[in-house]
C-alpha cells in the first residue's frame, strides 16, 4: 500500500510538473512570437526610414535649388545688393560675390538632384555671371552703379532663352515625375 501511495504521489507530482512545463512552454512560445513580430516591425521601420530620409533630402534639395535660382535672378538680386553711390566696379564685384556665395552654399545639393538639373542650375548661374561681366564692361569702372543695375534689368533674358526659367521648369518637371 505504501508503494501504491508513493507511485500515485510520484504520478501526481509528474503530472503537476508536466502541466507547469507545458504552461511555461506556451507562454514562452507566445513571447517568442510577439518578439519576432516586434523585430519584424522594427526591421520594416528601419528599411523605410532611409528611404523616407533620402526622399526628404531630395525634396529639400529641389526646394533649395529653386530658392538659389530665385535669389540669383537679377530682379531679385539687384535690390538686395544695390547701395546708392557705388561705382560700377564695386557693384559688379558685390553682385558676383553674392552669386558665388549662393552657389557655394548650395554645392552639396548636387548629391540629391539629377545631373541634368544640376547642370541646368550651373548654366543659369554662369549665364548671369557672364551677363553682368559683359554689361559692366560697357561702362567706366567709376560710373554710377545704378547705370549697370538699370542695364541688367532692362536687357535681361528673352523668354524662350531665359536660363533661370529653363532651370526652374526642369526642377518642377522632375519634382512632378519623382514625387
Amino acid at each position: 500500500m505504501e508503494l501504491t501511495v508513493c507511485i500515485l504521489s510520484a504520478l501526481v507530482v509528474i503530472l503537476v510538473v508536466y502541466g507547469m512545463l507545458k504552461s511555461i512552454c506556451r507562454t514562452n512560445q507566445k513571447q517568442i512570437k510577439l518578439l519576432r513580430e516586434e523585430m519584424l516591425q522594427q526591421m520594416k521601420t528601419q528599411q523605410d526610414t532611409p528611404n523616407n530620409t533620402l526622399t526628404g533630402l531630395r525634396l529639400q534639395a529641389y526646394e533649395r535649388m529653386t530658392l538659389f535660382l530665385e535669389r540669383i535672378n537679377p530682379p531679385n538680386l539687384i535690390p538686395r545688393i544695390a547701395v546708392s553711390g557705388q561705382s560700377v566696379l564695386a557693384f559688379q564685384s558685390l553682385l558676383l560675390q553674392s552669386i558665388r556665395e549662393e552657389y557655394e552654399h548650395n554645392l552639396s545639393q548636387q548629391l540629391y538632384i539629377s545631373d541634368l538639373a544640376w547642370e541646368s542650375c550651373k548654366t543659369a548661374k554662369e549665364t548671369i555671371v557672364q551677363l553682368i561681366i559683359q554689361l559692366a564692361s560697357s561702362f567706366d569702372n567709376s560710373d554710377d552703379a545704378s547705370l549697370l543695375a538699370g542695364k541688367i534689368l532692362t536687357s535681361g533674358f528673352k523668354k524662350e532663352n531665359n536660363p533661370i526659367e529653363n532651370a526652374l521648369s526642369l526642377l518642377k518637371k522632375e519634382i512632378r515625375e519623382q514625387f
